[in-house]
C-alpha cells in the first residue's frame, strides 16, 4: 500500500506541471490534495483520479484550512504532511509537530520564518555576519537605533516577496513608516542597510548535508521592484566567492537545524568583498529561479522539495557537462504602464531564449506590483559564459521595450 501525505497547496495548481510533466508523485504516493477554491485557480486542472482525496477551501479564511486539514489527518493514515509555498510551511510543520510526524518540526520552521530567530540562530553560531538588528515592536524600540550610520530597513519577520520593506535613514522617517504600521505581536523588525551586490544560493539537504546547490547574482534588488522594472539573475559556477558562498550557505543550514529540506538563501556581496547574510526560506526559490534551475542543472527544486517531503528521495542533477553547458539566467518585466510591449518569437530563439513565461494575471489591477516576483513576462536565456549572457539579458531589455508580444 502506498504511504499516504497530505498536500496543503497555495499555488494555482498548473504550477505544478513543467513542460508537459507532472512534479507531484501521484504514482508514488497518495496524496490527499486540499487547495484554493477555482477563482485562485487551485483546482484547475486537477485530475481527481491522480489523488486520494481533493479537498477545495476558500483561500482567505484560515479556519477552513485547519478544519480540513485536521479532519483529513484524524481520517486517513496520513503520514507526511507536504508544502512548498511561504505561507503554508509553518503550517505544515505545526501539523507535523501536533501529529508527531515525519519531516521539518515546528520550532525549525520558525526559524527559517521568524527573521529575528533567524539571525539570532546564526549569530549565536557564528556561522555568518548579519547585519545590525532588534525586533520592532513599538516607536520607542527607534530610540536605541544609531541613526548617525546611515540608512536602516524596517521589514516583517513573516514576510515574503520583499513585500513590506521600507528604507529609512532618519528617526523621523522610521516613525512616519511605524505609524502606518501595527506593531504589535513581534511582527517587524529593523535592520541596518547593507550596500552590495545581492546574491541568492539554493540548496537541498539530505541527512544534515547540502547535496545539491545553485549560486546567482541578481541584477536588481528584489525590493526596488515597481511598474515597468525588470529583474533577474545570472547563475554563478565557479571561483572564489561562489566557494566562499558555498560555505556560508552550509553554516546557515547548519546553525538553523536543517536535517532535510530545499533552502533559498539571500546574501550580500559587499564593496568590501565581505559577506553578510541577509535571509533563507526552507522551500524552494521563487519567481523564475526554478526553471533556471531546471534548464541548468535538469533538476527541479520543486520537485525535489516535494518528493523529500513525501518521504522519497528527490532527484538530483547529473554533473554538470563543463562550459559547453553554458550559463543560464533569467530576465523579467513587471507590468506598467504604456503600451504593449514584447519579444517577437522568431527573435528569441536568436536571443538565447530557452523559455518565455507570461503572467496575464500579474499587477494588482490598479496599476501597482504586488511582489518581488510579480513578472508579466520572463525569459529563461543560456549563453556560453557569463559576459555574453549579461549582453544577451541586456538585449532582450532593448528588444522587449521595443517591440510587441
Amino acid at each position: 500500500m502506498k504511504e499516504q501525505a497530505l498536500f496543503i497547496n497555495f499555488h494555482p495548481y498548473g504550477f505544478f506541471t513543467r513542460r508537459g510533466r507532472s512534479v507531484l508523485p501521484t504514482e508514488e504516493v497518495g496524496i490527499h490534495l486540499v487547495t484554493r477554491n477555482r477563482a485562485f485557480g487551485g483546482v484547475t486542472g486537477v485530475e481527481p483520479k491522480d489523488f486520494s482525496r481533493v479537498t477545495v477551501v476558500d483561500a482567505r479564511y484560515e479556519d477552513q484550512w485547519r478544519a480540513a486539514c485536521d479532519w483529513a489527518l484524524d481520517t486517513y493514515p496520513i503520514s507526511r504532511v507536504m508544502a512548498i509555498h511561504e505561507r503554508a510551511v509553518l503550517f505544515a510543520a505545526e501539523l507535523r509537530s501536533r501529529y508527531g510526524l515525519d519531516g521539518i518540526d515546528v520550532e525549525t520552521a520558525n526559524r527559517f520564518r521568524d527573521k529575528v530567530a533567524m539571525k539570532r540562530a546564526v549569530v549565536a553560531a557564528g556561522a555568518a555576519q548579519v547585519p545590525d538588528f532588534a525586533p520592532l515592536d513599538s516607536l520607542e524600540d527607534l530610540v536605541a537605533i544609531d541613526w548617525t550610520v546611515g540608512k536602516w530597513v524596517v521589514k516583517s519577520r513573516w514576510g515574503l516577496g520583499a513585500s513590506e520593506v521600507h528604507v529609512v535613514d532618519s528617526w523621523e522617517a522610521a516613525r512616519q513608516v511605524c505609524l502606518k504600521l501595527d506593531l504589535g505581536g513581534s511582527q517587524y523588525e529593523i535592520e541596518r542597510f547593507v550596500e552590495g551586490e545581492i546574491y541568492h544560493c539554493d540548496a537541498i539537504v539530505q541527512d544534515g548535508e547540502v547535496s545539491f546547490v545553485n549560486v546567482g547574482r541578481y541584477t536588481a534588488n528584489p525590493a526596488a521592484y515597481g511598474p515597468g522594472t525588470t529583474f533577474g539573475t545570472v547563475t554563478i559556477l565557479e571561483g572564489d566567492l561562489y566557494r566562499r558562498i558555498l560555505g556560508l550557505n552550509a553554516r546557515v543550514l547548519s546553525a538553523l537545524g536543517l536535517q532535510e529540506g530545499v533552502t533559498h538563501l539571500e546574501l550580500f556581496h559587499t564593496p568590501d568583498d565581505e559577506l553578510v547574510f541577509c535571509e533563507v526560506a526552507g522551500r524552494p526559490p521563487g519567481g523564475i529561479i526554478p526553471p533556471v534551475i531546471e534548464w541548468q542543472f535538469g533538476v527541479s527544486m520543486v520537485e525535489a522539495s516535494l518528493r523529500q517531503q513525501a518521504g522519497l528521495a528527490p532527484v538530483l542533477p547529473t554533473p554538470r557537462a563543463g562550459n559547453g553547458a553554458g550559463v543560464c539566467g533569467f530576465v523579467a518585466f513587471y507590468p506598467g504602464d504604456g503600451p504593449e510591449r514584447g519579444i517577437p518569437p522568431e527573435l528569441q530563439t536568436a536571443l538565447g531564449v530557452l523559455e518565455h513565461l507570461h503572467n496575464g494575471s500579474a499587477g494588482d489591477g490598479h496599476g501597482g506590483v504586488r511582489h518581488s516576483t510579480d513578472f508579466l513576462d520572463s525569459y529563461v536565456v543560456r549563453a556560453p559564459d557569463e559576459s555574453t549572457l549579461r549582453r544577451r539579458l541586456q538585449d532582450i531589455r532593448f528588444e522587449y521595450d521595443k517591440g510587441t508580444r
